[in-house]
């Protein structure tokens, strides 16, 4: 299975990979290791091969070799290398699923055999034992509907059978909003932590930020507006949106500033994967790093900021997604207890 590493005095991501003729290869990616969008982007490439090793068969040249055709539509319909990188890593397991059935034409793809897919993918163990849930796995499978459209489109498929697709996923577990104690219990225990982690957890916990947004170019810090940017958040450089800077971040901010750091962080190899086992490590595995975006969005709702003002101090464009985010407890709602009177 491909794979990305890194080479002592080299900035630049590996990837170690088998060809088509067998052979086991290693070479450069040519992206930064210390750069979080080049490291998508290797990962992405990792990714791809990875689905090409899972899916090198001997097929028809009209849309029987699968990987002839895939990745290059995926990379055309992606616009960022995280929404690539997401279909990629689908795709490595859809060409796995494909190669295992013998399914070698897209005309082979019936309604019932995709189905079959959702118990083969949910009950497939990886080599850490665990298994993944239904969503994923559906998840998957629209990734499917939309490589057996583009089938039909050129001409490997008479009919996309994946069309209208009716799967019901399974609720998601909403991620809780953070308690004072738990605040100063994480904080306390960052301190056996590397720095990256307190830096992230202190700039997400005031501005409400995804944990790859605390990740500020320090010359996105306007010391003299008291302005934070964040040039690249969840969407894109498009969505590039300004914050007045919490006056509880200044001194870290100038702190970093002094340093002479480029970036507020600097991330190692798969940050999610750190405070996972950071929250593991902690006996609260009921958290995630993202519970800090959940406990700012309430923490503005219960200061009474409009909830206008408050969606565009953490880049929500949608109420509905915002919505998802507010957790009112009982004490919230308890001065409205008399709100109503009735005549006795």
């Amino acid at each position: 299975m491909a794979s990305i590493y890194k080479k002592q005095n080299s900035p630049f991501w590996f990837v170690q990979f088998v060809d088509a003729d067998g052979t086991r290869r290693n070479k450069s990616t040519g992206f930064r290791a210390d750069n979080p969008g080049e490291t998508v982007k290797a990962r992405a490439l990792r990714a791809q091969l990875e689905a090409k090793e899972l899916n090198r068969t001997a097929g028809e040249i009209t849309g029987g070799n699968w990987d002839s055709w895939v990745p290059q539509y995926l990379e055309r319909h992606c616009e960022s290398p995280l929404t690539l990188e997401r279909y990629l890593d689908a795709w490595k397991w859809l060409a796995f699923w494909l190669q295992e059935k013998h399914y070698h034409s897209p005309r082979a793809i019936t309604y019932r055999n995709t189905l079959e897919y959702l118990d083969w993918r949910t009950s497939y163990k990886k080599k850490t034992g665990k298994t993944v849930g239904r969503n994923t796995a559906i998840f998957e499978l629209k990734t499917f509907a939309l490589i057996m459209g583009e089938a039909v489109r050129l001409g490997h498929a008479d009919a996309n059978p994946l069309v209208s697709m009716k799967l019901k996923r399974d609720k998601a577990a909403k991620k809780p909003e953070l308690t004072d104690a738990e605040i100063s219990e994480i904080r306390a225990a960052l301190k056996d932590e590397p720095e990256w982690m307190q830096t992230a957890f202190d700039i997400s916990l005031h501005t409400g930020c995804r944990l790859r947004e605390t990740r500020i170019p320090v010359n996105c810090i306007d010391f003299v507006e008291n302005k934070i940017t964040f040039p690249s958040p969840k969407g894109g450089e498009d969505r590039a949106f300004s914050v007045p800077m919490p006056t509880a971040l200044r001194p870290l901010l100038e702190r970093i500033r002094k340093s002479k750091q480029k970036f507020t962080v600097e991330f190692p190899f798969q940050p999610s994967r750190r405070w996972q086992q950071f929250f593991i490590k902690t006996k609260k595995t009921h958290l995630t790093f993202h519970c800090l975006r959940v406990t700012y969005v309430n923490r503005l709702r219960r200061a009474g900021v409009p909830r206008e003002a408050a969606m565009r101090l953490v880049n929500h464009a949608s109420e509905l997604i915002h919505q998802i985010y507010q957790r009112e407890k009982v004490e919230d709602v308890a001065q409205w207890r008399d709100a109503v009177q009735f005549a006795a």
